[in-house]
């Protein structure tokens, strides 16, 4: 019979968050059970439970006791007699399946993993469990959203400082110059030689710039002989290369036809890429990222002509998965009318080379994700030599104070973050900042676990090693989207957690689980409550029971409860999504584990294929940017479906509790 009373939402939370305690204490004592009797006897499936009680009479008795510790009056209630009881057999049994794969040695566990556990799991409890307010009270809660804020408006502003191209010119001298010092070797160039040979001509030429036409190697009509000699140049749309002299009207010539006597690492340009656009951090406590060497890659010869050459807005496609941008060399030769632009998050830099085009080399480099363009060449040609940018040399080689590193001491960010990790009102007893990167990266590619956090760019490095440098455990990790939605972003810093502005088509997300609703007019819960558990990492076999049911709370996501409870008022344990955090940075694959099978959800056939950590909690500072492909499913039915699923790169930051950042504080002191 209905209730007359109607009870509310946060009464529905209430109920639910203790059913979930005690199911997950009941599920914690049983896991920890078998596992003991599998441990013993390696059993490859379940015994029969009337010999559990009979031949580990010691493991039965620990199980009474937790369950007596954890649910006081439970065993009371069920005659004392778990064997006897039919729901706890077949209990027994359900879990029998988890405890197969769920626990072994440490060496299996990633410790980083372990850290956000500890974090979390203790976080949620306190909040959900213990109600405890000096945690959750409004004072704390201000300070870590102002704090927050803070932080997104820093990141914000230091986007629009952080250099994504850098560039410069080298002079040309003539042959009677005098200096041949190491110096002035690397300050001037002498005349640039390009020898090539077509494919059909074994005959090779000599170009030499600038052009003087004192010699015909360097004349005019040379010069045209190399632009004659030059395909037009395509480039990729989709999967194609094509040809449009509407967006791209230019000639080239790929490396093996052609050589040069210009290098840019006899010039430092290198290095001087490395110093801008790859800064690298060395600290006191711990130089993880150390110094970081590029190599540069001859691409192409481009000749773009007046009175008509040009390419238009473009973003190039990386060569590699360790690409991380490339680099363009203007050579002294005498055109008018172009100006070449690069853009990223909004923020262009324009290079300017026709004033002195035939007297001087010019250059430039910048990101890979970075859109450029060349304007239109009005008179003359302008021939470029384009390098891809490459990271060679692993993270962590070199510490020494002169090799023109950046410091972290020395950046604005490292101030005002050491300041903050100290404040007793944020954090005070832990938490996890979530930072999605700025810069995009192939993180689901088949290297992406040894390029990150190695290939980090501009502000994503410099935040990555700020916090590195303070003593904080930091990964690059990915993060899986759930109909779209990257967990629950902040709306206090009005992020939502969705990528703005694309047009992608994202898996439905289906749940029928409505039995929850019920509640608002009976006061009752269905007897069984739907939930997928997200803990695909090995736990210690030695981990405390106590610790274990807390993990199991965090991991656990209840179906049908937040997405009818999104558009209410109150605010819970349940209204809004955790993130589901990629166990490792994986490679993109295709998999038939179709979300139909079995009746399963979105979130279980993903978590089978593409295992991740449901992590509620975590503080994200701004919005989700870049997606890549993370999976695709195939369905076979009545009609055949291919979906994708996607996931962006976040930088996780492990912030312990304040006393445990103090000691270590002390300690380096």
């Amino acid at each position: 019979m209905e209730s007359d009373k109607k009870y509310s939402w946060v009464e529905l939370e209430e109920a639910v968050t203790k059913k979930m305690v005690e199911e997950c204490k009941l599920d914690a004592c049983f896991d920890l059970f078998l596992n003991n009797i599998k441990q013993r006897h390696d059993y490859k499936s379940l015994p029969d439970l009337a010999t559990l009680s009979k031949e580990h009479e010691g493991s039965y008795k620990e199980l009474q006791t937790r369950l007596n510790r954890l649910l006081p009056g439970y065993l009371d209630k069920n005659e004392s007699k778990i064997m006897d009881d039919t729901k706890l057999q077949w209990k027994l049994e359900s879990r029998w399946r988890q405890v197969r794969d769920r626990f072994g040695d440490s060496d299996g566990c990633d410790s980083f993993h372990e850290t956000l556990w500890n974090i979390l799991m203790d976080q949620r409890y306190r909040e959900q469990v213990l109600k405890d307010e000096t945690d959750s009270s409004s004072s704390n809660h201000i300070a870590r959203v102002e704090v927050s804020r803070q932080l997104k408006n820093l990141i914000d502003a230091q986007k629009s400082t952080i250099p994504f191209s850098c560039g410069g010119s080298i002079p040309i001298r003539g042959p009677d110059a005098t200096d041949n010092s190491d110096s002035a070797r690397r300050k001037f160039s002498g005349p640039v030689k390009i020898f090539w040979a077509t494919s059909n001509d074994s005959k090779a030429r000599n170009l030499v710039l600038p052009i003087d036409d004192t010699t015909l190697e360097s004349s005019q009509s040379t010069l045209q002989q190399l632009v004659d000699d030059c395909p037009l140049a395509t480039f990729g749309r989709g999967q194609k290369d094509v040809f449009d002299p509407e967006y791209r009207k230019a000639g080239k010539m790929d490396p093996c036809h052609f050589s040069t006597t210009f290098h840019p690492a006899n010039f430092g340009i290198i290095e001087n890429i490395e110093q801008r656009l790859l800064p690298s951090i060395s600290t006191t406590t711990q130089n993880s990222l150390g110094f970081r060497k590029l190599t540069a890659e001859l691409y192409k010869l481009n000749v773009y002509s007046g009175p008509s050459g040009l390419f238009r807005k473009h973003v190039d496609t990386p060569r590699s998965e360790n690409q991380i941008g490339s680099l363009v060399v203007c050579l002294p030769a005498r055109f008018k009318g172009v100006t070449f632009i690069v853009q990223h998050d909004g923020n262009s830099v324009e290079f300017e080379w026709s004033n002195t085009s035939d007297s001087v080399i010019q250059w430039a480099a910048f990101y890979s994700d970075c859109e450029h363009e060349i304007k239109t060449v009005s008179e003359g040609q302008r021939i470029t030599l384009t390098y891809n940018l490459y990271v060679t040399e692993p993270v962590g080689l070199n510490d020494s104070p002169d090799n023109g590193i950046v410091q972290a001491q020395s950046l604005p960010l490292y101030g005002w973050l050491r300041d903050v990790t100290y404040k007793e009102e944020f954090t005070e007893k832990g938490g996890v900042l979530g930072i999605y990167c700025s810069h995009s990266y192939p993180h689901s590619s088949g290297i992406a676990r040894l390029q990150l956090p190695r290939g980090l760019k501009g502000l994503d490095l410099l935040l990555f090693s700020v916090f590195r440098s303070l003593g904080l455990e930091v990964d690059v990790l990915p993060v899986l989207e759930f109909g779209g939605r990257y967990g629950p972003g902040n709306r206090e810093l009005e992020n939502d957690g969705v990528v703005k502005c694309n047009k992608k088509r994202y898996m439905e997300v289906w749940e029928d689980f409505d039995e929850l609703l019920g509640y608002l007019d009976t006061g009752e819960l269905p007897e069984d409550i739907e939930y997928t558990e997200f803990l695909p990492q090995k736990v210690h076999s030695m981990i405390e029971v106590d610790q274990y049911w807390k993990l199991l709370f965090m991991s656990r996501r209840v179906k049908g409860i937040t997405e009818a409870s999104k558009d209410r008022d109150e605010s819970g344990l349940y209204t809004t999504e955790g993130s589901r955090v990629g166990t490792t940075r994986k490679q993109y694959f295709v998999t038939d584990k179709a979300q139909e099978d079995e009746g399963e959800g979105l979130d279980e056939a993903s978590n089978s294929v593409w295992p991740a950590y449901y992590l509620p909690g975590i503080m994200w500072v701004n919005e989700p940017q870049h997606e890549e492909m993370a999976f695709t499913q195939l369905s076979y039915g009545n009609e055949a479906s291919v979906n994708t699923r996607y996931s962006c790169a976040a930088i996780l930051v492990a912030i312990p509790p304040l006393n445990q950042r103090k000691r270590k504080r002390d300690a380096a002191c």
